[in-house]
């Protein structure tokens, strides 16, 4: 029942990522409308390509992420819920990593063109500083944190909630104390 929820909730986030990449570095939603080839390749096959490595993401993140939060609150390591804010944006920021390396893989494995003016691999390819290559690994990662940032912080209000259950549950609620009892 878990899972179903936690792929509910990354569907909602991939789709809620979906369309934020989209206009992050181009408008990927008016190139599937385009269409054709350019310097990158296929438009629409790039754009789909682009669109579904953020849905893509947000389906696994969400198992990884809930798996987190329930070792984390299994470990009994801190008593205070976590914010909703603070949970979407974790969340959130782990879809931006997975969603970075799926977009090497879909460079290295030939599913879109290289050469291009976003294909990573080609300035990964061409570094020739030793501290470039991870430099500019962690850069491509990183690139897909904004718009993921973005989503965590849209989705925080709507979503967020149910993984503060999750986060929550499980646990005996605290009754709250006040000083005056103490006395």
């Amino acid at each position: 029942m878990i899972l179903l929820r936690l792929l509910g909730v990354g569907a909602v986030y991939g789709l809620g990522f979906m369309f934020i990449k989209s206009l992050f570095p181009e408008p990927f939603a008016l190139l599937v409308l385009q269409g054709g080839d350019s310097s990158e390749g296929n438009l629409t096959v790039l754009s789909l390509v682009y669109m579904g490595v953020g849905l893509i993401s947000g389906l696994v993140a969400a198992p990884l992420f809930g798996g987190l939060l329930l070792l984390r609150r299994g470990s009994g390591e801190s008593q205070a819920p976590g914010s909703r804010l603070t949970l979407s944006l974790a969340l959130a920021l782990l879809m931006g990593v997975i969603s970075g390396l799926l977009t090497i893989g879909a460079y290295a494995t030939g599913i879109l063109p290289t050469g291009g003016v976003l294909d990573p691999l080609r300035l990964i390819r061409a570094s020739n500083f030793p501290t470039g290559t991870p430099l500019l690994v962690a850069w491509t990662i990183a690139r897909d944190l904004l718009p993921a940032g973005l989503t965590g912080l849209f989705l925080s209000p709507v979503s967020g909630a149910m993984l503060q259950r999750l986060y929550a549950s499980g646990r005996p609620r605290q009754q709250k104390r006040y000083e005056w009892e103490d006395v």
